[in-house]
């Protein structure tokens, strides 16, 4: 087959589905590799009284479910060209990779935001005494959110599933996944759209204060609002830009290489990505993680551990009641 050939099909080939496995495998193994990094490296860490770190870390327990959950079913079934268990395992699948962990990412973005709005617009009520943190609250309703998600569509006729003739995970079609597909895509632009809202009213609001500050610290803070600004609104994007993928943009491709890409590529390849930005752009988990890498000496890591906690990059030291 040419490359001609290969880009033109919109049939399920041998070398198409072998592709399209090699590649799942490669991003799926990165992806887990980034996010079990920075999940364990903030787990050894949930005695920090943080509440930022412990959303980050919740946000890379669903992304690293996505990932893995490729590894475990869409990869060998793709490589094997055979279901090679009960169809309700494959209900199992979707319903854990797809409702399960991808949920958690967008709901985490909201804790995050929330996180950061209450510490800056909010200190008042951010460094109140609680009997029960709000980050502790918002994760646990976060995480119940996700299983409510993973258990309601089990019925028959509701159920998404990895598909090998499409090469990607795809719901039945039914009156069930239609109201479905509906609240979901309205769900993640209202998500997105709230979020990125408060992340630019975040950035105003910490750029105003650091001019009250010395020439180097305002610098220093800037850069890192910068960076705040930057991490929002990519995250952000990835949101929109899976959500798409997953319900609209794989139709407008009549080559099944290019529905692959949108549809099933594209979802664990954003989750990859999105480990990675967490490590490139937020200091203390890129610290984290190399020093359970080993790239920090003991005395360097117990210095690490007991340091202030920073919810947002020096912006505001966390409470000790916040967790």
């Amino acid at each position: 087959m040419t490359i001609d050939e290969f880009l033109s099909t919109g049939q399920p080939s041998d070398l198409v589905r072998i592709v399209s496995a090699i590649l799942l495998t490669i991003v799926s193994v990165f992806g887990s590799v980034f996010n079990t990094l920075v999940f364990v490296s903030l787990l050894l860490r949930v005695k920090k009284k943080d509440g930022f770190l412990k959303i980050c870390c919740t946000k890379s327990f669903g992304n690293d479910i996505v990932c893995i959950g490729y590894l475990f079913w869409p990869i060998p079934v793709t490589f094997l060209n055979d279901y090679f268990m009960p169809h309700m395992f494959n209900a199992f699948m979707g319903q854990l990779v797809g409702w399960f962990g991808w949920s958690i990412g967008p709901l985490s973005q909201v804790l995050l935001t929330s996180n950061r709005v209450l510490a800056v617009f909010f200190p008042h009520l951010y460094h109140r005494t609680y009997r029960f943190a709000p980050s502790n609250v918002g994760i646990v309703i976060c995480l119940v959110l996700s299983f409510l998600l993973f258990i309601a569509f089990f019925p028959e006729d509701c159920h998404y599933l990895y598909s090998l003739k499409d090469i990607g995970w795809l719901p039945e079609e039914s009156f069930c996944t239609s109201v479905r597909r509906s609240i979901f895509i309205v769900s993640m632009i209202i998500i997105v759209i709230i979020t990125s809202i408060c992340g630019f009213l975040l950035f105003f609001r910490l750029i105003a204060d650091s001019n009250t500050m010395s020439t180097i610290q305002s610098t220093s803070r800037k850069s890192k609002n910068k960076k705040i600004l930057f991490q929002t609104l990519t995250q952000n994007f990835l949101i929109l830009l899976d959500t798409l993928n997953t319900t609209m943009t794989y139709k407008l491709f009549p080559v099944l290489f290019f529905q692959f890409l949108t549809l099933s590529f594209s979802m664990v390849f954003l989750r990859a990505f999105e480990g990675f930005i967490m490590y490139a752009m937020n200091e203390r988990i890129n610290k984290g993680v190399r020093a359970l890498l080993g790239y920090k000496t003991t005395d360097q890591l117990k210095t690490l551990q007991g340091a202030p906690s920073m919810m947002i990059w020096n912006v505001s030291s966390t409470s000790r009641h916040m967790n």
